[in-house]
């Protein structure tokens, strides 16, 4: 039996409504009925809680006992990747949210386990960003021998942050998304996703290759 849910789209270029649209009838054909669809246009640079859509959805999930939302995709939430983590850190208190394209979650017959996926996700990330804003930059060892300033430039990301770099990437954040995340330059990402080839292109299972 299928169960109700809301869809929530936010678009940038004319055409794209009616592409995501057809997008999310299809992810739900077996799984969910969509009972309403709420829609922010060229809302990348506001953050969700202040787009008319979105609180919208939010009110109407609320008052109609709706627990399934399905977005478009995780890295469309938001152009901050903050904002969309904290916009999906709400959602996930209360409902189960389903992405139609980059789903890394899984269990999507088992709302229980799902959220807990996202929210392992969500905690993950937030204690990246702690111990990245404490850790101090890797320097080289070797200095001159005139005044013991380093030499060389430090490498960018250590191994941890490489690590979280590629799991964002996997969720379908944009490279200039990571860029303004990790505070890097765009040759710095393309050198780390040199070794994951999957991740430079189109995305396996999905029908549209990852915002550059």
């Amino acid at each position: 039996m299928k169960r109700d849910a809301v869809a929530y789209l936010n678009t940038r270029k004319k055409g794209d409504f009616a592409a995501q649209k057809g997008e999310v009838e299809d992810f739900c054909k077996y799984r969910f009925q969509i009972v309403e669809i709420f829609h922010d246009h060229r809302a990348n640079a506001t953050p969700p809680e202040k787009r008319k859509g979105f609180m919208e959805m939010l009110e109407y999930c609320g008052a109609n006992n709706c627990p399934d939302i399905i977005i478009h995709d995780l890295a469309g939430l938001a152009r901050d990747p903050d904002a969309g983590l904290a916009a999906l850190k709400t959602l996930n208190e209360q409902y189960t949210v389903y992405c139609v394209n980059n789903d890394f979650f899984g269990f999507r017959d088992e709302p229980d386990q799902r959220r807990a996926a996202i929210g392992n996700f969500i905690e993950y990330m937030e204690q990246y960003r702690e111990s990245a804003r404490k850790a101090a930059p890797v320097v080289s060892k070797k200095t001159k021998k005139d005044d013991g300033r380093p030499i060389g430039r430090p490498k960018a990301l250590n191994e941890g942050q490489v690590e979280a770099l590629l799991t964002v990437r996997q969720a379908g954040t944009s490279i200039s998304q990571i860029c303004r995340m990790f505070d890097v330059s765009r040759s710095t990402v393309s050198k780390i996703l040199a070794d994951y080839p999957e991740l430079k292109g189109e995305w396996k299972g999905a029908r549209q290759e990852p915002e550059e």
